[in-house]
């Protein structure tokens, strides 16, 4: 079974990076064609915007046919219904807004603290894409990042190593962002290795809420959206400096390893013959 399970999964993460390296958004990134920001808008031809798009929704297209083609169709209906599980209950979605407010102080606090100045008629351009968001960042990505590779990891690894696992690969697949004029990622002029530890860390995260929902993908949906919608809120209003591009990660690394060292005491999946209460056991 373990066999059987880090085979799909190394298929499903070879097949994303090879996607997004080599198909999608590399060659946007190779030969510097603009595509398009939440921000700026469409700013290059429409072939690659299209090319753009489709390469953001590689992760969540890659799970659902890796679970037809390992599951069957009924597993697959199951899968796509699962984004949409909505009862997690009332402490559950504080947690989850409240561990995402987390990081807009953390930033905003970095930020003034450079004696920065926040430009709030930009802010009020990011509010109108809070809907787009839910399409273009959770939707797109968690079926595959935790609908399938988390899922099947959980089973055969501890939640630590499977959330490195994911942060690491899913820090690569973004690779090419930094590359594509338009993007925040190029704007910005980010740091890749600060931002694969930012996302590494914060994949520890999405990886305690899905497990104390008793696997709920609808939760890593709900964290991803919230979180990438304040991020561009906090972002929108700031004007970045190379000193605050070095900092930012700092609040996510804290907070990663907070969560990192919750979860540590949690067994595989695989090895619990009740999730739910050996979760409860050994997390609360």
């Amino acid at each position: 079974m373990k066999n059987k399970e880090l085979k799909e999964v190394t298929i499903f993460f070879l097949t994303t990076i090879f996607l997004s390296l080599f198909v999608f958004w590399g060659p946007i990134a190779l030969f510097k064609v603009p595509t398009m920001g939440f921000s700026r808008g469409a700013i290059g031809p429409v072939w690659a915007i299209i090319l753009f798009v489709i390469g953001g929704f590689a992760p969540s297209i890659t799970g659902i046919i890796l679970t037809a083609v390992f599951e069957g169709k009924k597993q697959t209906k199951q899968l796509l219904k699962k984004a949409f599980q909505i009862r997690i209950g009332f402490k559950w979605f504080a947690a989850i807004s409240l561990t995402a407010v987390y990081f807009v102080v953390s930033w905003s606090i970095i930020y003034l603290a450079l004696d920065g100045d926040f430009n709030y008629s930009k802010i009020l351009t990011i509010l109108p894409t809070i809907l787009p968001l839910f399409i273009l960042g959770p939707l797109s990505e968690e079926y595959g990042w935790r609908g399938f590779a988390l899922k099947r990891l959980l089973k055969i690894v501890s939640p630590n190593i499977a959330s490195l696992a994911i942060g690491l690969v899913w820090s690569l697949w973004h690779l090419p962002l930094f590359y594509i004029v338009g993007t925040n990622q190029y704007e910005h002029n980010l740091s890749f290795f600060t931002f694969v530890i930012s996302v590494t860390s914060s994949s520890f995260i999405y990886t305690y809420f899905y497990i104390k929902t008793n696997q709920n993908l609808f939760t890593a949906v709900f964290f991803h959206w919230v979180y990438t919608f304040l991020s561009d809120v906090v972002h929108g209003g700031i004007v970045k400096s190379n000193l605050f591009n070095s900092l930012e990660f700092v609040p996510v690394l804290i907070i990663g390893l907070v969560f990192a060292f919750v979860l540590h005491k949690v067994q595989p999946i695989a090895n619990n013959s009740n999730v739910s209460s050996t979760i409860e056991e050994n997390v609360c």
